[in-house]
């Protein structure tokens, strides 16, 4: 998930500045357009109480409650209950209902169908407003089942990363899609009354750094540190800084995956990086942060490692370890034999070393990589924000003490 999002984060960020400033401007009632279907041949859609469907704004036809509204894409024509529509059309709830795809989910707002020049069949849109959009956002982003204060730090942090990215796929008809190219995103169904009141507790509030909506962008656990985002997307970002991590009474704080010289070697072979029997890997030893080593992030994330074979030696960022032996983060450190697992890595603040910068590697005898925290590392630490919460539990406006600790230098502002 946040892989995918991070390569369109990259591709986007540079483009979307003078666009944030404009949904900055547009207050907390700004509606959003969420892609929800694409290349659909036909889409079944009921409200609750009755729907109308309008045509270039207006109304054009009525439908009885729970009675379908189908659309289906006939050339280049749309299609309502047998009737034609030179363009797109919208599906709103009559009275107080809402509106749902008869194999999918409800939602709040309208749905729109429309067939993009570009694209082969319908595009299905969600058009509801920003707050009612959290709603289904920030329960499938953050367990419901958290501290109010956490929730309402996931809520400021999605309206953030949601003003920052609004028309990032106009040119696909709408702002954000319902997934993890955007956020993941389930309307009516993702909500819950915890969320409800994290969202309209927090009503407004995004993050600004020097009056700008920032890229509030966050991982599940950053294992005890976060990291530097030139270290992870290759350029400075101001609020984007490592700092003290607290999750470590969390799940997936730490993990171990346990591999053989023989297992390493296929994998990389497979990877299309074959270097033989392994010889050695050399990679500086994880140690106390913030770490100041060409080949380590300020977390401790690795940057690059060389491993050394019979048959020529290769490097390797981090990010592509991770990738060829399926590991949940870049912050981990190697060791051959059965190594205990740490399970605080504060220890590491205090150990010495225990191998040196490039070590031999012996066979069939077992390598055993041991890590810390889940995902990039970069902004907040969803974990880390329960743990926050928990500590401070009795103290007012927790959820603002998360958020400025875990993006550096930035405040809260009100958007309505």
């Amino acid at each position: 998930m946040i892989k995918t999002r991070l390569l369109r984060v990259l591709a986007a960020a540079a483009l979307f500045v003078c666009l944030t400033a404009t949904a900055f401007c547009a207050g907390s009632d700004q509606t959003l357009r969420i892609g929800i279907r694409e290349g659909s041949k036909s889409v079944s859609i009921i409200g609750t109480q009755g729907a109308a469907v309008y045509k270039n704004g207006s109304l054009w036809k009525k439908v009885g409650a729970n009675k379908p509204v189908k659309v289906e894409l006939k050339g280049k024509d749309l299609v309502v209950n047998d009737s034609k529509s030179k363009g797109a059309v919208s599906v709103r709830p009559l009275k107080k209902g809402v509106v749902k795809l008869i194999d999918g989910y409800s939602y709040r707002g309208s749905i729109e169908c429309m067939q993009p020049s570009k694209a082969s069949g319908i595009t299905v849109v969600n058009v509801v407003p920003l707050e009612q959009y959290l709603y289904g956002v920030v329960g499938k982003e953050m367990s419901p089942s958290w501290s109010s204060e956490a929730l309402k730090a996931q809520a400021v942090a999605a309206r953030t990363y949601a003003v920052y990215h609004k028309n990032s796929f106009r040119n696909k008809g709408f702002d954000m899609t319902d997934d993890t190219r955007s956020q993941v995103y389930a309307g009516i169904n993702g909500e819950s009354p915890s969320i409800i009141s994290a969202v309209d507790a927090t009503k407004g509030e995004i993050l600004t750094y020097k009056g700008k909506p920032i890229e509030a962008i966050f991982c599940a656990t950053a294992g005890g540190w976060t990291e530097h985002s030139e270290n992870v997307w290759g350029n400075y970002v101001p609020y984007l800084r490592g700092v003290v991590d607290r999750s470590e009474k969390m799940p997936s704080y730490s993990w171990t995956v346990t591999t053989t010289p023989e297992k390493l070697a296929a994998n990389l072979k497979a990877a299309g990086k074959n270097v033989g029997k392994i010889k050695s890997i050399t990679l500086s030893p994880l140690g106390k942060r913030p770490m100041d080593v060409s080949d380590r992030g300020v977390s401790g994330r690795v940057l690059s490692m060389t491993i050394q074979g019979s048959s020529g030696s290769i490097r390797l960022t981090g990010n592509a370890f991770q990738s060829i032996m399926g590991l949940k983060s870049t912050l981990f450190d190697i060791y051959q034999g059965t190594e205990k697992k740490q399970k605080d890595s504060k220890k590491e603040n205090k150990k010495k070393s225990s191998r040196k910068t490039t070590f031999k590697i012996k066979d069939k005898k077992p390598i055993t990589i041991y890590g810390f925290g889940w995902g990039h590392g970069l902004g907040m630490s969803q974990y880390g924000a329960y743990q926050m919460a928990q500590e401070q539990k009795n103290a007012k406006n927790t959820y603002r003490k998360i958020l400025q600790h875990y993006y550096t230098g930035v405040k809260l502002d009100k958007i309505d």
